[in-house]
């Protein structure tokens, strides 16, 4: 992996890229008098997320996301950054989760029109048309996707292992192994 390849750079729609990952902010209005049932809502679809499994988070690429209501609950700020380019994104998770997923909490937002959610491609209309583009994008690690993130995960937690075992020491004495020990020692 390159360390020089922090570049920021437009991707589909409005969004930002730094690296792999890539953001999308929109910026929704609520419906009068709906804030609770969207608060609800959003509750529903986040706790979806978090109890997704890992091959499905994988495959839709959600790196982190956020729902923020503001403006005395009349607005709706909804952050993510996601591995993919927004556009598969979006059509992966609605093939993946289901569009009632998604108008679960959308149905609450200004612009929504129950008859007119029938794919991916009218999501990312109604996106777009509450997308704000970022002025920065910054990520830690712009250049791991989530696989390459989990896989080091496992490395580690495999190296760790080895060191437990017995007559590890002796056999990591092998000159070849010194820079995986090293880094293993930072």
């Amino acid at each position: 992996m390159s360390q020089n390849t922090y570049t920021t750079t437009v991707k589909s729609g409005r969004g930002m890229r730094h690296g792999v990952v890539s953001e999308l902010s929109a910026f929704l209005t609520i419906k009068p008098g709906e804030v609770d049932a969207m608060r609800a809502a959003l509750v529903r679809f986040h706790e979806r997320i978090r109890n997704a499994p890992w091959d499905v988070i994988q495959k839709i690429g959600i790196v982190d996301m956020k729902h923020v209501i503001f403006d005395d609950g009349t607005r709706l700020a909804w952050n993510t950054a996601f591995d993919t380019d927004w556009d598969p994104y979006i059509d992966d998770s609605f093939a993946i989760l289901g569009s009632a997923m998604w108008t679960d909490w959308v149905q609450h937002a200004v612009g929504y029109d129950p008859d007119d959610w029938t794919d991916s491609r009218v999501i990312k209309r109604f996106l777009q048309s509450a997308q704000t583009p970022a002025v920065g994008f910054y990520r830690a690690i712009p250049d791991l996707t989530l696989s390459q993130v989990k896989r080091a995960q496992r490395v580690m937690a495999a190296f760790q292992e080895v060191l437990d075992t017995p007559g590890a020491a002796e056999a990591l004495q092998n000159p070849v192994l010194k820079p995986l020990l090293d880094e293993a020692a930072g």
